[in-house]
């Protein structure tokens, strides 16, 4: 008979999972075992548990499915919590299957021993441990169904060595026998109110959210949209929703998003949040951006996002292309021209280029995002880490496509960005993919580095060095009258360390070479780093949270 550790890789296999990111550790050895003997299935060996758990955070986004990551008991799993916390606050669909101390040796003071279930039940939508042979392959379909059900989010799954090494007769259940792949369409009553509102609007605008991007529903309501000629704002987190490229685009809303988007849905009396989830950095949770008068039709997969910031009028919950297409169906043609789009656009891009400068020194930010902006090759995919330096990038992102945009949504995690964009790399290895991040950011997962160069992980990482804590001097400078403290450094040159590691590396100090610098990076043949020394003084606007 198989082991416990055999059945469940072979569950992963049924489930079409090819890569598993994590640490080898004492207690998920066995696993490791199983895996080695799998060859197809790729075994992504990290530096650290934190960057296995964002490489599969990444994995997962770009990649629209489940990603597998597993450690060892005690410090190897609360390594993952930062990621776990991503994961369940970005519903994304993360799944870990670690270690855990022998049963003998529970409650003895052993090393490593804690009580991982009460730690990871905060920042998971299940967390189980595994308590015999037999319970171990129902586990893996519960986890899998319960990652995948909406919203997605993070599972944990533990068990002890002996459990892993034991004999078990094996189930082999496809996963279309466990666990549902379509979602419940929208009530018909629900799109005929929801019709009857929109059809008196003067001023309707559409706020496109993840659950677009998560149900690959992006066509849908470019079509929609299109048919009524309704404008779309995408929300700060999925501005690759809904391709801000396109004529009915005003661009991402809220803090950092742009001016175009933020005076239209102002004026809106109508608002339909298609997929959304209504996020601090794009609404601020007051009634600025949306207005208190406005009505909200509110669509989502699941009643979860539903009312929990705002008021609706409408709450439809279900599947978005059946939200789209019953919606339309019930507009009967019926269309909007009470903006001119592309007006407001052309004056945020007159707006946003009067940010720039091409000849200061020391370089400014928003020069570099337009940079980056000009050198990404339609479609490639961009991964913005928290901090200073990631406000401005998302002020001058263009998106073409969808699931070409990543930030560590509603976490705000602080060197997320590198590893998360290592996985996004592994997804889709044939897109070009750009990590932007502070240097505190990149330092915080900088081993991962030679993780990239090891497996041959192509990408482009930028550093926006501006030797501290951006965000904090502009924190400090807003509601502390400028007084700066602990958030002042010193970094290495980035470039130089990039090439230590085997990686190819440059620093920048004058704007006329930051273009061919990235050329260059993006002409390399596996990891690159640029590191951008910018003016520090430079800070993007604060959203104060008190």
């Amino acid at each position: 008979m198989p082991s416990v550790a055999q059945t469940l890789i072979d569950g992963l296999r049924r489930e079409g999972v090819t890569h598993v990111f994590g640490i080898p550790g004492t207690q998920n050895l066995a696993l490791l075992d199983v895996i080695r003997e799998t060859p197809e299935m790729r075994f992504i060996l990290t530096r650290h548990e934190q960057g296995a758990a964002f490489m599969a955070y990444g994995y997962a986004r770009a990649g629209q499915r489940p990603a597998v990551v597993t450690a060892t008991e005690g410090p190897g799993v609360t390594n993952m919590a930062t990621p776990f916390g991503a994961a369940y606050r970005g519903n994304v669909p993360l799944i870990g299957i670690n270690g855990l101390q022998e049963e003998w040796l529970r409650e003895k003071d052993a090393s490593q021993e804690m009580d991982q279930i009460t730690f990871f039940k905060p920042i998971t939508k299940w967390a189980y441990s595994i308590t015999g042979p037999d319970k171990a392959q129902e586990a893996l379909r519960k986890a899998f169904r319960t990652a995948l059900a909406e919203p997605p989010g993070p599972v944990h799954l533990e068990a002890s060595t002996a459990i892993y090494r034991a004999e078990v007769e094996a189930e082999t259940q496809s996963p279309q026998q466990y666990r549902a792949s379509v979602l419940p369409e929208v009530a018909g009553s629900c799109l005929d109110q929801a019709a009857a509102l929109l059809a008196t609007a003067e001023r309707p605008v559409i706020l496109a959210g993840s659950g677009v991007l998560r149900e690959r529903t992006s066509a849908e309501l470019i079509a929609f949209a299109e048919r009524h000629n309704i404008p779309v704002a995408p929300l700060q987190f999925s501005p690759d929703a809904f391709p801000t490229s396109h004529p009915l685009a005003l661009g991402p809303l809220g803090r950092n998003g742009w001016n175009s988007a933020n005076r239209v849905v102002k004026q809106a009396d109508v608002i339909v949040a298609v997929g959304a989830r209504m996020d601090l950095f794009s609404t601020t949770f007051k009634h600025g951006l949306i207005r208190e008068e406005a009505t909200l039709i509110h669509q989502a997969a699941s009643v979860d996002p539903i009312g929990t910031v705002f008021p609706v009028d409408v709450a439809a919950v279900g599947s978005t292309p059946s939200f789209l297409a019953g919606l339309s169906a019930r507009l009967d043609g019926q269309q909007w021209n009470w903006v001119d789009v592309a007006a407001e656009v052309t004056r945020w891009e007159e707006e946003r280029q009067a940010l720039i400068d091409p000849s200061a020194e020391p370089i400014q930010p928003p020069f570099v995002a337009d940079v980056l902006r000009r050198t990404l090759p339609k479609g490639g995919i961009m991964v913005v880490d928290a901090g200073n330096a990631g406000k401005h990038v998302r002020q001058h992102f263009v998106s073409h496509a969808p699931d070409t945009y990543m930030f560590i949504d509603n976490w705000a995690a602080v060197g997320a960005g590198f590893p998360t964009a290592l996985g996004a790399a592994l997804a889709r290895p044939d897109v070009p993919v750009l990590a932007v991040q502070g240097d505190m950011g990149f330092m915080c997962n900088i081993g991962e580095l030679e993780t990239a160069v090891r497996e041959k992980i192509k990408l482009v990482a930028v550093v926006i060095n501006d030797q501290g804590l951006g965000n904090e001097r502009a924190f400090q400078d807003a509601h502390y009258d400028g007084r700066h403290f602990a958030v002042d450094y010193h970094n290495p040159d980035f470039g130089v360390l990039a090439r230590v590691f085997g990686a190819h590396g440059e620093q920048v100090t004058r704007p006329g070479d930051l273009e061919a610098a990235m050329q260059r990076a993006f002409a390399a043949n596996g990891p690159a780093v640029v590191d951008v020394m910018i003016d520090k003084h430079h800070l993007a606007p604060v959203l104060f949270k008190a």
